[in-house]
């Protein structure tokens, strides 16, 4: 498999070279996490300029030596009062990756026990090589609340993990159900919520706002390259919690930090309250986009977010499609073993507030032409 890579940065439509002929091919884009296309939002982009004009190019070094400025210590503020938390309550990672992987690294030891499910993202696997684990199959309450009665006196801390919204299904975690039980049992719960924050919700404030839980999720991590636009990650915690992985999380400590690009992560967050119609605008494709594929009778799954597959089960075929749709224009992913199980290949496309009717019809349209080639409907 060849990567493919884009020129242009990220949009509704992207040049893309091919992997097939090596020659550039503009594709309606159907990759890209950039969910409100904040990317290229002209306010982040000048606060983006602004910063490097005011700090230069980059941080320097790492927080603990030097290389912790001005602008961390304002998005960290930001970051806190955005989820209705106290300054102090936020920590701002280089990478979303190691916001789960350090922070999780950090906090479970030997004698205590994180009880995940299955279908979390790998930062949280990895975060997780120096504790004891317990795996739960995809939102199942019947195997959570058995792993935490087992778990409960034989551990001194019980870590529940769930996503809010996950990857590759684009579904939701039973958070309400979750929760309850969690705290039934004596233990803590934490949410990564990447794909969620900035999109779900009424506020924005992703799937945790949705299930009236923002003050209940003892922590709460996220990404910072999604619907904010740029790089990073974060945990939102207790103030004590967090003050200790300041010094005790040893990416946080040995890392460079993000570089002064990242102010415009500061009006990216500002524009998901003074700006919502972008997350209207995104709901209004998303619901278009699904039910095109629903009328073709393509599977779909369970997705409630803008993450849709379209699940076929047979890779070969699945690799058929992804190249049949960017011969027509339609840049998407093909997502086999590891990425899902054997059976459970799929297409997995993510919408943008700025695609517009024209750009899903394009979609909507290579997939019924692939359907028709390639039998790929529930009923074929």
């Amino acid at each position: 498999m060849n990567f493919r890579f884009i020129t242009k940065g990220c949009g509704p439509v992207v040049e893309v070279l091919s992997p097939y002929y090596y020659e550039w091919k503009t594709c309606v884009s159907l990759v890209s996490n950039d969910y409100l296309n904040f990317t290229q939002h002209p306010k982040v982009k000048a606060a983006a300029i602004e910063g490097i004009k005011k700090y230069g190019a980059g941080a320097g070094a790492s927080p603990l030596i030097g290389g912790h400025h001005e602008y961390h210590v304002q998005l960290e503020d930001s970051l806190s009062h955005f989820f209705g938390r106290p300054t102090g309550s936020c920590l701002v990672y280089t990478t979303g990756y190691t916001a789960n992987s350090s922070t999780l690294l950090a906090l479970m030891k030997s004698d205590d026990c994180a009880i995940v499910d299955m279908a979390v993202h790998a930062s949280v696997y990895e975060g997780l090589m120096g504790t004891n684990t317990k795996r739960f199959p995809h939102n199942s309450l019947v195997h959570l609340e058995r792993a935490l009665a087992d778990a409960q006196a034989k551990y001194l801390t019980r870590l529940v993990i769930i996503d809010g919204v996950y990857s590759q299904d684009g579904d939701f975690a039973k958070m309400d159900e979750i929760h309850a039980l969690t705290k039934q049992y004596g233990a803590y719960l934490m949410v990564d919520d990447a794909h969620g924050i900035g999109v779900i919700g009424e506020r924005g404030r992703g799937c945790i706002e949705l299930f009236d839980l923002l003050d209940e999720v003892d922590i709460i991590s996220g990404t910072l390259s999604k619907a904010f636009a740029h790089i990073g990650g974060f945990i939102v915690a207790k103030p004590e919690m967090v003050n200790y992985l300041r010094f005790q999380s040893r990416q946080q400590v040995f890392s460079s930090t993000s570089t002064p690009a990242a102010v415009g992560l500061l009006k990216a967050i500002d524009l998901i309250d003074e700006e919502p119609e972008w997350r209207k605008k995104l709901a209004d494709n998303v619901a278009y986009y699904k039910q095109g594929l629903l009328d073709m009778k393509l599977d779909i799954g369970i997705t409630a977010s803008p993450i849709i597959p379209i699940k076929i089960g047979d890779a070969h075929k699945t690799e058929k499609v992804a190249r049949l749709l960017f011969n027509a224009g339609v840049y998407a992913n093909c997502i086999v073993y590891p990425g899902v199980s054997r059976k459970d290949a799929r297409i997995r496309t993510s919408l943008m507030a700025t695609h517009t009717r024209e750009h899903l019809d394009k979609a909507l349209n290579a997939f019924d032409y692939v359907n028709r080639k390639l039998k790929i409907a529930k009923d074929a």
